[in-house]
């Protein structure tokens, strides 16, 4: 253990700084910020693949180099899992089927509100058949 000369803390991570005006301690009390965690750019990269995942891969050889392929099971299980509904995927089925027994329709439409359809549709149809207009 040594001693920071700075704060006089005790500590195992103690750097000494030369500058034009001597030299200091710095220690992780007294001048935390430079005793941040370094990380390079490369330690945020996004790891996929063979990479993330090296036993789950066969590395094969062709005339243009190495490549990998899946192992059957390795694709197999993630296949299955894209398969599987999700938890928000669920609960909006569940919430649109409770909706639908709640909201369905079980009669038919009476005059009213099949003209009003009927009309409705006539004028979407008559949209899509005028010609387009350019500006």
């Amino acid at each position: 253990m040594s001693v920071c000369s700075t704060c006089k803390s005790e500590g195992t991570r103690i750097r000494t700084i030369f500058s034009e005006d001597g030299q200091r301690d710095a220690c992780p009390h007294c001048s935390p910020e430079s005793f941040q965690k370094f990380t390079a750019p490369s330690d945020k990269k996004i790891w996929m693949g063979y990479e993330a995942h090296p036993n789950e891969y066969e590395k094969r050889y062709d005339k243009d180099g190495v490549y990998y392929v899946h192992k059957p099971e390795y694709r197999a299980e993630q296949e299955q899992r894209l398969r599987q509904e999700t938890d928000d995927e669920r609960d909006a089925r569940v919430r649109a089927e409770a909706n639908k027994r709640a909201n369905r329709r079980t009669n038919a439409l009476d005059a009213i509100e099949l003209a009003a359809a009927l009309g409705r549709a006539e004028e979407i149809a008559a949209w899509l058949v005028q010609p387009g207009e350019t500006n």
